[in-house]
């Protein structure tokens, strides 16, 4: 039960973030126990606190996090994690790093980059960084979900890995923010939340549709219209997984009917919408 003072205005203020929206969350999870983690247009870091776990990627490939280690699991993807023991991880997820450490800069890390084929990016969780863990479980814990508070611990969580980690191992960790072609990718993510074609992405971005092509196939290795029909598809099953209603799915992605979107989810997913809902 939480011990946070006057809990009602935390929850009527509008900065108050409900679970599923923060920035940092904490999930202790039973042995065998899996869960779904989708962070489109996202960056992931688990830190693990006690435990392990198997990590499973969508093309199959699987990685295993142990205890006492952060990892760097990369940019818009979803993962399967399956505990293999009792295990306690907090995960940290953003769009954009926020960091007020005016010295930190990401960009100038790349100097410090060697190998750069790694999956997954781990680094040992120091006694510096357990002591932010511990305090950010009080938080979390005790439902104190504030944005501003998330985002001054973000920023922490930064002034932490400057001050008690190598040049090197930030620029490995954070390989996945740094990576040139990843500031196309976020430029991307941010102006295609707006947008539904291709030359409106372009108009967006301030390009040229060839210019936009051209990065896309660079960056993306597929075409715009490829990855906004891509996008859509990926959106609509989640909107559809959280259970939203018709009318919500209707005015974010402009079904004409229930039939037309249920005609969609056949076509995309082989599964009638109610299917889908029932069996994801």
């Amino acid at each position: 039960m939480s011990s946070l003072l006057y809990i009602n205005e935390h929850l009527q203020c509008k900065n108050y973030l409900s679970d599923d929206k923060c920035t940092f969350s904490k999930h202790l999870l039973k042995k065998g126990q899996p869960i779904n983690i989708h962070f489109i247009g996202q960056y992931l870091f688990v830190f693990v606190l006690s435990g392990k776990l198997e990590l499973i990627y969508e093309d199959g490939r699987k990685i295993k996090l142990e205890n006492s280690k952060m990892y760097s699991i990369g940019f818009d993807q979803s993962v399967f994690v399956d505990s293999i023991e009792e295990t306690l991880i907090i995960l940290l997820t953003f769009d954009r790093p926020q960091i007020l450490c005016d010295e930190f800069n990401l960009l100038s890390l790349k100097k410090y980059l060697s190998g750069n084929d790694l999956l997954v990016r781990s680094l040992p969780i120091n006694e510096y960084m357990l002591g932010f863990l511990n305090t950010l479980q009080v938080y979390l814990d005790n439902k104190m979900l504030c944005k501003h508070l998330q985002g001054l611990k973000q920023s922490e969580f930064f002034f932490i890995m400057r001050g008690f980690y190598t040049k090197e191992e930030n620029a490995m960790f954070f390989y996945p923010i740094i990576e040139t072609k990843n500031l196309f990718k976020l430029l991307v993510k941010e102006k295609a939340k707006n947008v539904k074609t291709v030359k409106d992405l372009a108009d967006a971005c301030n390009m040229t549709t060839k210019t936009l092509t051209r990065k896309f196939k660079e960056s993306f290795n597929e075409t715009p219209k490829q990855w906004l029909l891509t996008r859509k598809k990926q959106q609509v099953k989640i909107e559809v997984l959280r259970g939203n209603n018709f009318k919500e799915l209707q005015g974010k992605f402009g079904f004409s009917s229930y039939a037309h979107l249920n005609d969609y989810c056949i076509k995309q997913f082989q599964k009638s919408l109610k299917e889908l809902r029932g069996n994801p």
